[in-house]
């Protein structure tokens, strides 16, 4: 039963590459944003009082708020798997990567999903009176076209995380020009890489971004594009398949997100930190690419399936939380602080995966195979491949 369920929901690949860790790391960061948003709604909105001091729980909370560091972490895998087969054709002398295609399978797989989830979440809005139209179809537009962080130099009205997605599309755009550099010699296009993370991090410190864009995220895609290289590479693979580096990946993952903060101010002494976490991302990955412990539990049964929903859900969750939040934010379970956020995020998951699935199922698989305008238009009838 498990099995077809698997297969009902896996993603649709236009290869027969498949790798199911992949989807488990999906899962972490789609994981840690949605947490970090239902903590900050319910602080926001709840009216309950506690017996205990929220903010007597340094390192939980720490944690928390650090979580919307899950945002690099998307945006890391969104460079390791585009630069897959650019650093298979450089590296292994595979199959050249024609642009046309490139191009129009980014476009034909993410604009029709994208297009129809943003007009639900608008008219949803509009049916909630969270905003006026006159308002709010300006906003959804300039989101339409991936400018609102260049229009109006805010997050978008139609759902704040759409911002990531204009970021994503900046990248696509630039990618194949990033990707250039596997084609040169092992040293020279690793140290090119990490000279250009540092270089951007230290950038960004000296002259902040004024807005949301790629300048201001480039690093976490470039260490994707260095973990693309290890991965065809095969850097160090023994060393990675030691068990002892299953604990490491632990250590690390609650590192990178307890460490103190230095995206909210340009502090001298952090900018360290800064530089060192995008490898650490780039660290973590590959330890869940090439550990066969760490990779198990990435592959678990129902992880790679939530994460393999992760754009859509992604997309609605925070939407979700708005709209039944003022529902479930003054239902009490004891008196206590940790209990009730707890309930909180029981209530909100649920429905939030719910949803997620029926999108998944019915707006966005359908549009990840290569064929889906030839089945619509019913001239092929074939099943496509799942990998």
């Amino acid at each position: 039963m498990f099995n077809a369920l698997a297969n009902k929901f896996r993603r649709i690949t236009s290869n027969q590459f498949y790798l199911a860790e992949i989807d488990g790391m999906r899962f972490l960061s789609l994981s840690l944003v949605t947490l970090f948003h239902i903590r900050g709604y319910f602080l926001e909105k709840t009216s309950l009082k506690f017996t205990d001091n929220p903010e007597d729980y340094y390192w939980l909370n720490r944690f928390f708020v650090n979580a919307d560091r899950s945002v690099p972490l998307f945006f890391a895998i969104s460079g390791f798997i585009l630069a897959l087969p650019f650093a298979n054709h450089y590296l292994k002398q595979g199959k050249a990567i024609e642009l046309k295609q490139y191009y129009v399978r980014r476009v034909t797989r993410l604009e029709p999903p994208y297009f129809i989830v943003m007009t639900c979440i608008f008219l949803v809005q509009l049916l909630l009176h969270v905003n006026t139209f006159k308002v709010l179809f300006p906003s959804l537009l300039a989101s339409l076209i991936y400018s609102h962080n260049l229009i109006y130099h805010t997050t978008p009205l139609v759902t704040v995380v759409a911002w990531t997605l204009e970021v994503e599309i900046q990248f696509y755009i630039m990618a194949p020009i990033l990707f250039r550099m596997l084609s040169l010699p092992r040293v020279a296009r690793r140290g090119l890489i990490s000279a250009l993370i540092v270089l951007f991090v230290v950038l960004q410190y000296l002259f902040p971004p004024s807005f949301l864009s790629l300048y201001g995220s480039v690093q976490h895609f470039l260490i994707g594009i260095l973990v693309a290289d290890f991965y065809v590479s095969g850097f160090a693979i023994p060393v990675f398949e030691k068990k002892w580096m299953a604990p490491v990946a632990g250590i690390l993952f609650f590192t990178m997100f307890l460490m103190p903060r230095w995206e909210d101010a340009p502090h001298p002494e952090l900018l360290p930190l800064a530089i060192l976490f995008p490898f650490m991302i780039g660290l973590l990955y590959y330890i869940i690419l090439r550990n066969d412990i760490v990779k198990a539990i990435f592959s678990y049964k129902f992880i790679p399936i939530i994460g393999g929903m992760c754009y859509t859900t992604y997309l609605i969750h925070y939407t979700v939380i708005s709209m039944l939040g003022r529902y479930t934010v003054n239902i009490t379970f004891t008196n206590y602080y940790i209990p009730n956020m707890l309930l909180q995020f029981v209530l909100l998951i649920i429905p939030i995966l719910l949803i997620a699935a029926v999108f998944y199922l019915y707006i966005e698989r359908p549009f990840m195979s290569k064929k889906w305008v030839d089945k619509l238009m019913k001239k092929d009838k074939k099943t496509p491949e799942i990998s």
